[in-house]
C-alpha cells in the first residue's frame, strides 16, 4: 500500500479532494493534505489529518504527491514543487493519471478520464458489458456500490446458472440494488435470497426476492435458515467482512451448499485490517485461514492431512482475485495418471 499526500489547487480541489479519498481510501494512506488556498489551513480533511500549507511538503515523506486539480495546472504545480519546494518529480502524480483503475477486461483510453464521472461515461459506451455490468452501468436499479473488476469475476462463475431454478444468497442488502441484478442476471426462475440486519430492508422483497433478517455470525441464525430453506445453490458473502463473521459463514454453509454450487466471498481485503480483525499474516484472518483450503484440496498426496474430510472430496476448485475468493464445488476423488501413446 502506497503512502501518499495530497495537493489540492483551484476552485475545484476540494471536490477532487474529496473523490479522491472516496475512491482510494483503502488502497493508499493519505498521510497528509496540502492546498494552496490559505482559508483551508488548518481545517480537518478526516479526523485524524489536517490541511497544511504547501510549504509543509519538504518536512513529509510520501511514495507519492498527487495533484488534485484540473489538468491545465499540471505544469504549473509540477515547476512549483521541484524548483520551489525540491519534490522529487518521479513522485509527483495528477489525479486525472491516478484514475487508471482496474475495470475488469475492457479497454479505456485513459488519456480522455479526469474523474471518476468519466470513467462511468467510458464503461456506460463499452460494446463488450456482460449482462451484469450493463445492468450496473446503464440500467435503472436501486443503490448499489461494487468493485469495477467484480462484474467479470461473477459472470465467470455464475452464468452457467442463468435461466435455471437455482437458489441465490446474498448476505448483505444495504441498498438493495444488487437484489434486483441477481434477479434480473439469473432469470425468472431463479429464487434470490437476501440476508441483513436491518429490519428495514424487508421493503425490498418482490416477486422471486425474499429478505431473511439476521446476523451471519449467529450460528442460531443459520440453524433456522436451513430449516427453511433446504437448497443453496450460491452464497455470496458481502456482509460485514469481519473476521468472525466470514468464518462463521463458511463453516456454517459452505457443506450445505449444493453439490455443484458455488461460495464466494467479497471483500476480502478486510483481512489487512485490525479494525475487522485482520492484519497482514495475522493467523486468525480470513485470508491465513483459506489458505487451508489449498492444503485440503491436495490431501491425497500428504500423508500429513487426513483426507477423509469434507473439503477434500467436496472442493473442486479455488480461484483468488483481487479482494474475492471463489469457490467451485464438486463431488471429488482421488486422480490417476495414465500413460498412452506409442512408447517405441
Amino acid at each position: 500500500m502506497k503512502r501518499v499526500s495530497l495537493f489540492g489547487i483551484g476552485s475545484e480541489a476540494v471536490a477532487i479532494l474529496k473523490e479522491f479519498y472516496s475512491l482510494y481510501w483503502c488502497t493508499v494512506q493519505v498521510d497528509s493534505v496540502f492546498f494552496n488556498d490559505s482559508q483551508y489551513w488548518g481545517m480537518n480533511f478526516t479526523p485524524d489529518i489536517c490541511i497544511e500549507r504547501p510549504s509543509e511538503i519538504i518536512s513529509h515523506h510520501f511514495d507519492k504527491l498527487i495533484i488534485c486539480a484540473v489538468s491545465e495546472y499540471k505544469e504549473a504545480v509540477i515547476s512549483l514543487l521541484t524548483e520551489k519546494l525540491g519534490v522529487e518529480e518521479e513522485k509527483i502524480v495528477t489525479y486525472y493519471e491516478w484514475l487508471e483503475v482496474n475495470v475488469g477486461m475492457h479497454n479505456i483510453d485513459w488519456e480522455d478520464i479526469h474523474s471518476s464521472r468519466d470513467i462511468l461515461g467510458k464503461l456506460q459506451q463499452c460494446t463488450a458489458l456482460n449482462d451484469l455490468e450493463d445492468f450496473y452501468y446503464n440500467q435503472t436499479h436501486r443503490e448499489m456500490t461494487k468493485y469495477l473488476h467484480y462484474f467479470e469475476v461473477y459472470d465467470r462463475h455464475f452464468k452457467k446458472y442463468r435461466n435455471t431454478d437455482c437458489v441465490v444468497v446474498e448476505i448483505g442488502i444495504c441498498k438493495g440494488g444488487s437484489l434486483q441484478m441477481w434477479k434480473n442476471y439469473f432469470g425468472e426462475k431463479a429464487k434470490i435470497i437476501g440476508i441483513d440486519i436491518d429490519e428495514s430492508t424487508l421493503a425490498f422483497e418482490e416477486d422471486q426476492v425474499k429478505v431473511e433478517i439476521g446476523s451471519q455470525s449467529d450460528q442460531k441464525f443459520w440453524k433456522k435458515f436451513k430449516e427453511k430453506y433446504p437448497r443453496v445453490d450460491i452464497l455470496i458473502d458481502d456482509g460485514g467482512h469481519t473476521m468472525e463473521q466470514q468464518i462463521v459463514t463458511f463453516e456454517e454453509m459452505f457443506s450445505y451448499i449444493s453439490e455443484n454450487g458455488i461460495y464466494l466471498c467479497e471483500d476480502m481485503h478486510t483481512s489487512y485490517w485490525y479494525n475487522f480483525g485482520g492484519g497482514y499474516k495475522e493467523p486468525t484472518s480470513y485470508i491465513e485461514y483459506t489458505k487451508n483450503f489449498v492444503d485440503y484440496i491436495n490431501a491425497w498426496y500428504n500423508p500429513n492431512i487426513n483426507e477423509d474430510n469434507i473439503f477434500t472430496h467436496t472442493m473442486h476448485s479455488l480461484h483468488y482475485y483481487d479482494s474475492m475468493l471463489v469457490i467451485e464445488k464438486r463431488k471429488m476423488k482421488r486422480s490417476i495418471c495414465i500413460t498412452t501413446g506409442n512408447g517405441d
